[in-house]
């Protein structure tokens, strides 16, 4: 098995998010002052006691209520508790019991899981004595806690981690593959056809996903984790503190993953915002997959796949080492076809290339163009060598660093990628003097 799963559920605004943060160390979850905003799962990995697991925050229980996407949210949650080896359920000493906390511990009992039931809020032992009495009532264990500044909360991680399952040694980290575009791009609609169950909540309002929400899903016995990200919208409407919110962790998980899979919209075409979404894999040096979804609503007929390529990489000029991809995420149509590109692209990022091939490859380029000039002084280049992986990285060293320009390193590029293509790729140069003797 793999890493004990904690699920950590509740009604809205209770302070799931905040016991969330405190767990993984660190702002993953959305926080803020009104309720509903945590709408899907958020994962995070997390340790205590020298026990690891993954923590799941989940969506405010809602059961029966009018919000938009109420019912929606509740499935999303029984479906954390499914997942899950240990439930804490979060409940707020300033609002006393609720109705739909009653309800919420009936639906979670039925699991016959181990619940930690955590009253919220209680900042220190007067608190305590002030607000707890009417929780009592429920006949169940608790744990008084205050997620915002910590009071009890080593008491009841010391009980969680106390129940845990073992973990077998051994277990390798699943590739993580973070699903990024803009909104309505269908990139939850691509993950549940990955998954071949309804994990996101998919709607056609644009913008659904708030959080990023990771998934494990299995192809022909191999494990991978999907990120599902926000969509990234214009600055202009990034005002609003969830937009900021969302936009910053899609950075975190493209930061987080091994392979992003930039998801456009093929009927549309490529617009700024892709660009600058396919600019932000770009730079943080990851592994990327560019999908044209919804292929099925592509006028065909006067369309090759050659022009499709070529206008692609003509608006993300960059990021031609790229595989391209089509699909339909609503029919399932060659989405099955993303894993074994991603398991290339992995490959691919972790290939070493020999100081003997580099030098060969070395030769051949100066033979066929050697680095301009250098204030009147030939330039020469003396060997090259791999320095790291992930992206790869490479080192030449030369006589004159100065006269190695950004052009000439893009020609090197070009003729290294022709023998060694690295495909879904970026790859590194740097430039080294080489010390006179």
């Amino acid at each position: 098995m793999g890493k004990p799963i904690i699920a950590i559920v509740g009604v809205p605004n209770v302070g799931k998010s905040t016991l969330f943060n405190r767990i993984v160390k660190k702002r993953r979850a959305i926080i803020e002052d009104f309720p509903g905003i945590t709408r899907d799962r958020l994962y995070g990995d997390a340790e205590w006691n020298d026990k690891p697991f993954i923590v799941i925050d989940t969506g405010g229980f809602q059961h029966g209520q009018d919000e938009q996407f109420a019912d929606q949210v509740t499935r999303q949650v029984m479906m954390a508790v499914e997942e899950a080896d240990v439930l804490i359920m979060m409940m707020d000493a300033e609002k006393g019991i609720l109705p739909l906390d009653l309800q919420l511990m009936g639906h979670l009992r039925r699991y016959g899981k181990k619940i930690f039931y955590a009253v919220n809020k209680i900042d220190g032992p007067k608190k305590e004595q002030a607000l707890m009495a009417d929780f009592y009532s429920l006949g169940v264990d608790l744990y008084p806690v205050s997620a915002l500044n910590g009071n009890g909360y080593e008491d009841l991680m010391d009980n969680v981690s106390s129940v845990l399952p073992e973990v077998r040694e051994g277990e390798s980290a699943y590739p993580k593959i973070a699903i990024v575009g803009r909104p309505n791009v269908g990139k939850s609609t691509l993950v549940n056809s990955l998954l071949s169950k309804e994990r996101m909540i998919v709607s056609p309002v644009p913008g659904t996903t708030r959080d990023a929400v990771d998934s494990v899903c299995s192809y022909y016995n191999k494990k991978y984790v999907l990120i599902d990200t926000a969509g990234i919208r214009k600055k202009g409407s990034m005002a609003k503190t969830v937009e900021r919110y969302s936009f910053m962790r899609t950075l975190r998980n493209i930061e987080d993953c091994d392979v992003a899979v930039i998801v456009l919209e093929a009927p549309e075409g490529i617009v700024e915002l892709d660009q600058k979404i396919a600019g932000l894999v770009h730079e943080a040096r990851k592994g990327a997959l560019i999908v044209l979804n919804k292929w099925d609503l592509v006028n065909k007929e006067s369309l090759s796949m050659d022009d499709v390529h070529k206008d692609v990489y003509r608006k993300l000029w960059f990021m031609k080492y790229s595989p391209i991809l089509t699909t339909s995420a609503l029919s399932k149509q060659r989405v099955s076809r993303i894993f074994p590109l991603v398991d290339g692209i992995i490959a691919e990022r972790a290939k070493r290339i020999s100081t003997h091939e580099l030098n060969v490859f070395l030769r051949n380029t100066v033979a066929a163009k050697e680095p301009p000039m250098y204030r009147g002084k030939s330039v020469k280049i003396h060997y090259i060598s791999q320095v790291k992986t992930n992206p790869p990285g490479f080192v030449i060293f030369t006589n004159k660093k100065e006269g190695i320009k950004e052009q000439y390193i893009k020609f090197m590029e070009s003729r290294l990628r022709e023998r060694f293509p690295f495909e879904g790729t970026p790859v590194e140069f740097y430039v080294r003097q080489k010390k006179q003797k």
